[in-house]
């Protein structure tokens, strides 16, 4: 083709090409989302066993049950990554568990996506330490494949494990004036109900005030076979709320030995926590 039959066809291509002078402007191509800041990263607070309740004759998949593993971690998790499989259990013996299930209950404060039980087959060993062994997220989708924490003895009294400011998600009542409940939640290592001796919520100046109140949403089994069903947890679950004055400084809870007892009614340890604000109400 000579040269100026193809300049010709040229010009003629980016014609066709160019846009119609009658189309309105595209509007420009949109900056990426800046990303959300994930904060400190999540990790396992403990890991403690605990024998099955007394008359729990739990079996699954025909597997009777050996022994309960209570995790706590330090923010919540993402229930679809729950899998029983991606968790093992190391005992003294050598020898390593899968769990037979894994689930985020028991949950009644509506918040609990920290506290995950594991249920261990039989026959019951002492367990030495528990590995995430595979993908398992939190809520902000960050793999915690690879965390891994010392199993406690199920001897070792329930012990308390942090503590946070919450203005929501808590059954605390509203006092006069205040437009919500404010409460010091606290998490234990295993499932607890509240006991009777002394919590000391610390402020700022100094001062030190006890509780208003505290709140634990159970069961008893009796409201567990009622019809309709209650809106509170089927046992007693890792955490105690600690009614508080709405606006209040507080900076540290101290709790005495059996201001928390098991499930075999045997006192919580002793325990002093700074507050922090992981997650209110998540």
């Amino acid at each position: 083709m000579p040269a100026l039959f193809r300049v010709a066809a040229a010009l003629a291509f980016a014609a066709c090409a160019l846009a119609p002078a009658d189309m309105p402007p595209q509007p420009p191509g949109g900056a990426p989302a800046a990303a959300r800041p994930l904060g400190t990263p999540t990790r396992v607070l403990s890991a403690h066993a605990q024998p099955p309740p007394a008359g729990d004759g739990r079996e699954y998949f025909g597997v009777p049950v050996g022994t309960l593993v209570y995790v706590v971690f330090t923010r919540p998790l993402d229930p679809a990554a729950l899998i029983p499989s991606r968790f093992v259990v190391l005992a003294r013996d050598g020898t390593r568990r899968v769990p037979i299930a894994a689930s985020l209950a028991p949950a009644s404060e509506r918040d609990e996506l920290r506290a995950l039980e594991l249920v261990v087959p039989a026959p019951q060993r002492e367990l030495v330490s528990v590995t995430v062994a595979g993908q398992l997220f939190d809520a902000d989708g960050r793999d915690l494949d690879g965390q891994s924490a010392d199993v406690v003895p199920a001897d070792a009294p329930p012990f308390p494990v942090a503590a946070e400011l919450v203005t929501q998600g808590t059954d605390c009542p509203a006092m006069p004036g205040a437009q919500a409940p404010a409460a010091v939640r606290v998490w234990w290592s295993a499932p607890v109900a509240a006991g009777a001796a002394g919590v000391r919520l610390l402020l700022a100046d100094g001062r030190a005030l006890p509780p208003l109140a505290v709140a634990d949403v159970a069961c008893t089994p009796e409201q567990r076979l009622a019809e309709p069903a209650p809106a509170c947890d089927p046992e007693d679950d890792s955490v105690l709320d600690y009614c508080t004055p709405v606006g209040a400084a507080i900076e540290r809870v101290e709790l005495d030995m059996g201001a928390a007892r098991g499930r075999g009614g045997s006192p919580g340890a002793a325990g002093s926590l700074q507050l922090s604000h992981m997650s209110p109400g998540t």
